[in-house]
């Protein structure tokens, strides 16, 4: 285990954590990632799903204000299904950590 390895261990992330990392990096044909640039993307993309996330929410929160009682259900339908898609597309808690991480360590 390498020293970036140990910080990540320190700062919140769990062995099984760094395990999925190191397979996506793996999965990388090019293999141009290194972990710190996983981490760094992975930070980014946090923003990005809780943005995603705040625009579903204030969809489904109108068409509950606006509409009428016959599409609450079709919006409840889109709520989740659309939470589900960005959850995973953006691993809301690796990006969490990923995150707290950079932001902590941002000499």
């Amino acid at each position: 285990m390498n020293d970036y390895e140990q910080k990540l261990l320190e700062n919140g992330f769990s062995t099984k954590d760094i395990g999925k990392l190191k397979s996506i990096i793996k999965r990388d044909e090019s293999q141009t990632d290194s972990l710190k640039s996983l981490v760094l993307d992975l930070s980014k993309r946090f923003w990005g799903g809780i943005i995603c996330i705040a625009i579903i929410a204030s969809v489904f929160a109108y068409g509950l204000y606006k509409g009428h009682d016959e599409s609450l259900v079709s919006y409840g339908i889109v709520l989740i299904i659309g939470l589900l898609i960005v959850y995973f597309v953006t691993p809301l808690n690796l990006a969490w950590k990923a995150h707290c991480f950079i932001r902590k360590n941002r000499n």
